[in-house]
């Protein structure tokens, strides 16, 4: 009987086994089917990873096979499929009552103190307190969910902090005195709208702290643009969606009054902007969360303001295309969770933005990730030229393009978490 027990064991051992080893050559083989490799994320909004280029350099120093590693994983077929799955079933456990959080949350470094709160701040601030009570929350991968309004989570890590301030600092020294270089660092979400009653339950770090050190770090060649206080200032305003990433060009708008400010620009009101509505956005935290059901009854509204009409537009793509595009595009027939795209087309290399009805030859480049869309429209109306350099996909250098056109204003525009993104800020140092 015990031969008999011993042997059952063993056959279920070996068909458990035989089960397993298919399913893993299944999910190789699959792997292997390139025409079915993903090139671009929706849920996302960016181009996936391509597949690292043969050099001696990245073959002896391993980072070859980092990325061909990077590549498989972030381009493996039906992963947006995959994604919210994952993201649905972490909602089953995930749901929990009142200011308690569940699920993994990177813990951030510590922000040093090294930094003058005086230099650094904003103006005073008549900052409005947000109290909410009884929202049901939830953690869902980074997404941090309280009632029908989803925030990310933001930890700091002092290594790309310091290589952000040595990237700006590098820009300075390279174009100052004849260039006014500018950066600007942009709170989420979860550091302006969230209720303060929520801070203190949640793992995310002081947005504030953070922007202050970094912005302590530049030289005095960079004219920093501190704007939390300014955003926290209209905290109970339609800054930020609800259901996306990003903020609300309103919000956007009183980052460029901010910037006008301090650049000595006259800033245009925004009563003088025509406006145009788009519904039913669904955004980022919707999609990764797997269409959360709390997020999804309330969609977002994008609302954009219209720049001097006869102003013109052209953008290069990805694959070096130029195409003419306008400002403000019409994306009612968009689905929705491409709403935001309204804004300059979308996250592009390099766009040109003419107004000829400026003539003084005044100029700007924003360098910028995909924040920086809903803000370059308000530029428009006070600079003859504005450049639009989205470093993520740009492969020339800032500094000589500046240079070469005899560009007067270089604007560094952020939002805070792509401050704590290797592969970002590494890009932010190679187009310098």
């Amino acid at each position: 009987m015990n031969k008999k027990i011993k042997k059952l064991k063993i056959n279920t051992y070996v068909i458990r086994m035989m089960v397993f080893s298919v399913v893993l050559f299944l999910v190789f083989f699959i792997g292997l089917l390139f025409p079915l490799r993903p090139t671009f994320s929706e849920s996302e909004k960016r181009e996936l990873a391509k597949f690292p280029k043969f050099t001696f350099e990245t073959f002896f120093n391993g980072s070859f096979f980092n990325d061909i590693g990077t590549w498989y994983s972030d381009t493996y077929p039906g992963r947006e499929g995959l994604i919210g799955l994952n993201a649905g079933v972490k909602s089953l456990y995930g749901f929990s009552g009142q200011g308690q959080v569940h699920g993994e949350v990177v813990e951030g470094d510590e922000i040093p103190e090294e930094y003058s709160e005086q230099n650094n701040a904003d103006e005073p601030t008549t900052r409005k307190p947000l109290i909410v009570e009884d929202l049901n929350t939830q953690t869902l991968g980074a997404v941090f969910v309280a009632g029908n309004v989803g925030y990310e989570y933001y930890n700091f890590v002092q290594d790309y902090a310091d290589h952000y301030i040595g990237a700006m600092n590098d820009i300075g020294n390279k174009l100052s005195p004849n260039v006014k270089v500018y950066n600007m660092i942009i709170p989420t979400s979860i550091g302006i709208v969230l209720p303060d009653n929520y801070r203190d339950t949640i793992n995310s770090d002081d947005q504030e702290k953070a922007i202050n050190y970094m912005m302590s770090g530049m030289n005095s060649n960079v004219i920093k643009v501190p704007v939390m206080d300014t955003l926290l200032d209209h905290r109970t305003e339609y800054v930020y969606f609800r259901t996306d990433h990003h903020w609300t060009s309103l919000g956007a708008y009183y980052t460029y009054e901010k910037f006008c400010e301090i650049s000595g620009i006259p800033a245009r009101q925004l009563s003088q902007y025509k406006q145009i509505e788009f519904d039913n956005f669904l955004g980022t935290f919707y999609n990764d969360t797997g269409k959360s059901p709390a997020l999804g009854k309330t969609p977002d509204k994008v609302i954009a303001y219209v720049p001097n009409e006869n102003a013109t537009m052209e953008y290069t793509d990805k694959k070096g295309n130029k195409i003419k595009w306008p400002i403000i595009y019409d994306v009612s027939d968009y689905g929705p969770s491409l709403k935001y795209a309204t804004f300059i087309a979308g996250d592009n290399p390099f766009t040109e933005i003419t107004n000829p009805d400026i003539t003084d030859g005044s100029s700007i480049i924003v360098v910028k990730e995909s924040f920086g869309n809903a803000f370059v429209p308000f530029l428009v109306d006070n600079f003859s030229k504005v450049y639009v350099i989205d470093y993520r996909y740009y492969n020339g250098s800032i500094s000589d393009f500046a240079i070469k056109n005899n560009v007067q204003h270089v604007l560094y525009l952020n939002n805070i978490s792509a401050t704590r993104n290797k592969w970002l800020v590494s890009r932010i140092e190679q187009t310098i």
